[in-house]
């Protein structure tokens, strides 16, 4: 045989297995990326394991958003039954201690000094006030007196029940004189401590109608 004609076929042969083996490669390599692609949907069309449920907070009552907080003023201790608020001074110092003692000698505001408390009457009220400290014990130091007197950090004010229709019924000058203390600087509450509005108290003056 011609020693070209050998070469030619020899080189056509080394071609075509080259094709070959390159149609082989092309062929698995889309066959593997066929694969991870499908591997990599079904791991994406995999939810999530849920997250554990938040956890209810306990002790307090769930409450619907909107629903407006009711409030207390009346407490009872055994057969004594009271109507209170109490004021809790911002920034209580030796100025809102001077302011209080004028309010109170305003109102003309007696002073108890067997219990440290101030009384205040309104006759046309017909019941007493009686203004206390709003922290334990109680006691309120003589303000009237003046001098460097312990600092008040609060007040509480409260009404005995002598005649229970006229008390409910005539709330005004309790709620005027909580209102007179809280605007030396300071929160109304009601009797369980919870931040009263004014749209709280007006409520009050309506159901005492």
């Amino acid at each position: 045989m011609d020693p070209v004609i050998g070469s030619l076929l020899l080189a056509g042969v080394t071609l075509f297995f080259a094709l070959v083996c390159l149609a082989y490669f092309i062929v698995r390599y889309s066959r593997n990326s066929s694969h991870q692609k499908t591997r990599l949907d079904a791991a994406e069309g995999v939810p999530e394991a849920p997250s554990d449920p938040p956890e209810k907070p306990s002790g307090a009552p769930f409450q619907q958003p909107g629903t407006p907080a009711t409030h207390q003023f009346k407490t009872v201790t055994g057969k004594d039954v009271q109507q209170c608020m109490f004021v809790v001074l911002d920034w209580p110092g030796l100025d809102t201690n001077r302011r209080l003692a004028k309010l109170l000698a305003e109102n003309n505001a007696q002073y108890d000094s067997r219990l440290g408390v101030y009384r205040v009457r309104d006759p046309q009220a017909g019941y007493k006030l009686t203004i206390a400290n709003s922290s334990p014990p109680g006691t309120l130091p003589p303000l009237h007196e003046g001098g460097d007197q312990p600092i008040v950090n609060g007040v509480s004010i409260l009404v005995h029940f002598i005649s229970k229709r006229r008390v409910a019924r005539n709330p005004d000058t309790l709620i005027r004189f909580t209102e007179s203390v809280a605007s030396i600087g300071g929160q109304i509450l009601d009797a369980d401590r919870q931040v009263l509005s004014k749209d709280a108290l007006d409520e009050l003056r309506q159901n005492a109608l």
